[in-house]
């Protein structure tokens, strides 16, 4: 995860990488329930030192109530206020550049019907696709797209599943357009303003280096 030339806080993106996993671990408990640090930590392969001082950066967003002596989180307070962290107490529109495999894949995935997360447009431009319908999406042909995001609702986030030769460029629209946050999939690390925030996925480099761990355990 990175932004242009800065950061808009402290908090090291490897915390809120925690954080979605600590509310992973506690969406198959009870909201009645309570945890410990050291019982989430026994879960999640993690130290209760390191999940205390991860919670303590937020310790406003919990509230009264948080933490009980000797019984620890209630994970109805816990799980809440993860959520108001990480932005997922909200709904956050987001839009698909790009129609094919790994757009259509993402677009079936169970975890953008949630309702954090409302998908309300993808994009391609290629001519055999425009008009089709994809998860009840008609795919809109990318010469549309500056006038999507003058006039449709915001746009929180955008998914780049593009080619490597127009991601750029397809990045800059985006952000002369005023979305602020990218999940790029095209293997190049794009640039983007300070204020912006990006999340470059290479699922090359990933096979590259499972593979090199592969080799060494056989």
């Amino acid at each position: 995860m990175s932004q242009g030339n800065g950061t808009k806080d402290k908090i090291s993106p490897r915390v809120i990488e925690r954080l979605t996993k600590y509310l992973r671990c506690l969406e198959s408990m009870s909201p009645d329930d309570y945890i410990s640090s050291e019982e989430m930590a026994e879960r999640m392969g993690l130290t209760a030192a390191q999940i205390r001082k991860d919670l303590s950066n937020f310790i406003s967003e919990f509230g009264e109530g948080f933490g009980v002596r000797g019984k620890g989180y209630q994970v109805r307070i816990l799980y809440s206020g993860i959520e108001r962290i990480l932005g997922v107490h909200k709904t956050n529109n987001i839009i698909i550049i790009g129609a094919g495999r790994l757009g259509s894949a993402l677009l079936s995935e169970p975890e953008f019907t949630k309702e954090s997360f409302n998908v309300i447009g993808i994009f391609d431009s290629a001519e055999h696709k425009v008009g089709r319908e994809m998860s009840g999406l008609k795919i809109r042909n990318i010469s549309e797209l500056d006038y999507f995001l003058e006039t449709k609702d915001r746009v929180d986030i955008a998914i780049l599943t593009v080619p490597k030769a127009v991601a750029q460029e397809m990045a800059d629209k985006l952000v002369s357009a005023g979305v602020k946050s990218l999940l790029n999939f095209a293997p190049l690390k794009i640039k983007v303003p300070e204020n912006v925030v990006v999340a470059n996925i290479d699922l090359y480099a990933k096979l590259q280096e499972l593979n090199y761990w592969k080799e060494k355990v056989l």
